[in-house]
């Protein structure tokens, strides 16, 4: 991991913190393990251009409007204008979890 990779990555997980204490989400230590490996892959992914195959509709299904739009704000911040579903999807069910975690407390 390069020090621009680094950089960029803290960068993001501070806007995940932002965006998460804005709508009064509190995110586990383990969610924020399980996020920080899919936001650190999705730069990878972004930068080898590499694209993950689509999403099952059950798996799209099980995320909120409200959730999918967190997610497409904080991808932006991987690449100017980035917009990728799967990723977007894939990011909300972390939200989703971490919502319904609290939820549940």
């Amino acid at each position: 991991m390069g020090l621009e990779e680094i950089v960029q990555f803290k960068k993001l997980l501070q806007v995940v913190a932002v965006h998460a204490e804005q709508i009064h989400l509190e995110i586990s230590e383990e969610r924020w393990l399980s996020m920080g490996v899919h936001l650190l892959s999705t730069m990878r992914r972004v930068e080898k251009g590499e694209k993950l195959p689509g999403v099952d509709q059950f798996i799209l299904e099980q995320v909120s409007l409200e959730m999918l739009e967190l997610s497409r704000e904080i991808l932006k911040n991987i690449e100017n204008g980035f917009n990728n579903d799967t990723e977007t999807v894939l990011l909300a069910l972390h939200f989703e979890t971490a919502k319904n975690n609290s939820l549940n407390k």
